[in-house]
């Protein structure tokens, strides 16, 4: 995203111009498909391009393989504006959260993302959301769902049993796929650790 360059709204697959439907929800729903796991990778690519092309009749024409290629250039242009220096645990999902979200963006930004601005370009609300300021109901949930809790002493049971109630309040529920992969990088934590410790002399 460049303040001198307009939104995208189109792709450029084998120099044919793509255009996309680029507003916030019709991304967010092609996230909902990625986290459904009863569907196969394929699948939820041609789901996805459903959701995301404009021209169905372009979409009828091409081969599975090319559907895939168009689709990791939609992802890889369009959907994907992750820092990609932020990884590990998740601490929000802007559809579990979406009542959080929508009041956040209505405090900060006067938005309705429900009403007059609904077809919100992505990159536009994604922008926004991390432009939100600490006071927004969603950072205040950010905020403890990633607060580590702090080791017991004499003086701290209060604050503990508070913040335990809090995260307990605002869990959110992983999908399988994010169960398995927490674990898996739990268990490359350990594997590090374990090599640390059988490196000291």
């Amino acid at each position: 995203m460049r303040l001198y360059s307009p939104l995208k709204k189109r792709v450029k697959y084998k120099l044919v111009p793509v255009r996309l439907n680029t507003s916030f929800r019709t991304v967010l729903k092609c996230y909902q498909v990625f986290s459904d796991a009863l569907l196969t990778d394929s699948e939820k690519a041609e789901a996805c391009l459903w959701l995301l092309v404009k021209s169905k009749l372009f979409l009828k024409i091409l081969k599975p393989d090319k559907k895939a290629a168009l689709f990791n250039l939609i992802f890889k242009e369009f959907i994907d504006v992750s820092d990609k220096k932020n990884g590990g645990e998740k601490y929000f999902d802007f559809n579990q959260d979406a009542w959080a979200v929508y009041s956040s963006f209505m405090q900060c930004y006067h938005l309705d993302l429900l009403g007059a601005d609904k077809n919100l370009h992505w990159w536009s609300f994604t922008a926004l959301f991390n432009g939100l300021s600490d006071d927004t109901k969603i950072m205040q949930i950010i905020s403890i769902r990633s607060r580590p809790l702090p080791k017991p002493t004499k003086y701290n049971a209060e604050e503990r049993r508070q913040l335990i109630k809090l995260k307990q309040l605002y869990k959110l529920n992983l999908s399988e796929e994010e169960r398995k992969k927490q674990f898996q990088d739990g268990l490359a934590k350990i594997a590090v650790a374990l090599h640390t410790l059988a490196e000291r002399p």
